[in-house]
């Protein structure tokens, strides 16, 4: 695939390539993605503003903008969709770590935060679970110490221009929240940080920690004893299947293990 120009002459770049996926952004003004496009064999391509270059053709912004089915100037077939906020979550910029959509849900439920929870993570990372968290909950505190991811959680959680976010450049140990219903704790060593979440939590609110290594949920759940009661310890395993004709199949590779799942109840 080439380097698609801007019609304002502004190079945009194809980033992100996966089978099912392409992103076509331009590298120095982010805005939100308004429209997707899907072609026939299913991949995604993301639209921002102007004609969109892609090695299937162009397609006109006018098209993008007033139909639901477009063609390139080649006569490839596009379906246009309205853009969503996960749509925009695919694209935030990501830290060395990331929490996964297949993690999300369980803690969201599990934890049976609403629209009136008050919740605090520590560790921010990116601030996908932030957001997500956001969209679901009152209020957000977040804490990261981490100066680098700090910023881009900072500038991920303006992109999509989420409000109900205290982002605290701290390590969690300095919080003065309390009476919490959700505490998260996504932390090298949460076992040190135990009393600070029974400090922070309501009577009855959960403690979630997101760990990927069994030996971590060990020494997690042996400090959990005195405080809080351990309702279940879970992993999340993620397998597309293919729907294509006749093929209706697993896909060769899936999102299996990304992290394990602790959920505790404070006593």
């Amino acid at each position: 695939m080439g380097v698609p120009e801007w019609p304002n002459g502004i190079a945009s770049r194809a980033i992100g390539l996966v089978p099912s996926e392409v992103r076509i952004l331009a590298p120095t003004l982010i805005k939100m993605i308004n429209k997707i496009l899907m072609d026939e064999e299913g991949r995604k391509y993301y639209w921002e503003r102007g004609n969109l270059s892609t090695h299937l053709g162009l397609i006109k912004e006018k098209d993008i903008k007033r139909k639901k089915e477009v063609k390139s100037n080649l006569g490839k077939k596009f379906i246009v969709l309205d853009a969503n906020f996960i749509d925009n979550l695919n694209k935030i910029k990501h830290s060395s770590a990331t929490t996964h959509l297949k993690d999300v849900g369980p803690i969201l439920i599990y934890s049976g935060v609403g629209k009136n929870s008050v919740v605090l993570e520590a560790g921010s990372g990116s601030g996908k679970l932030t957001s997500l968290l956001a969209r679901f909950c009152k209020r957000v505190y977040s804490y990261e110490k981490n100066k680098n991811s700090y910023e881009i959680t900072k500038k991920n959680l303006a992109f999509l221009n989420i409000k109900n976010v205290k982002l605290v450049n701290k390590d969690v140990k300095e919080s003065k929240e309390r009476n919490l219903d959700l505490v998260v704790l996504d932390l090298l060593d949460p076992w040190n940080y135990v009393n600070i979440a029974n400090k922070l939590l309501k009577n009855s609110g959960y403690l979630v920690s997101y760990l990927t290594n069994i030996n971590q949920v060990s020494s997690l759940s042996s400090n959990l004893k005195k405080e809080f009661i351990v309702e279940r310890i879970i992993e999340v395993n993620e397998r597309d299947w293919i729907s294509k004709g006749l093929v209706l199949r697993p896909e060769h590779w899936g999102l299996v293990h990304t992290a394990f799942l602790l959920f505790a109840r404070k006593r």
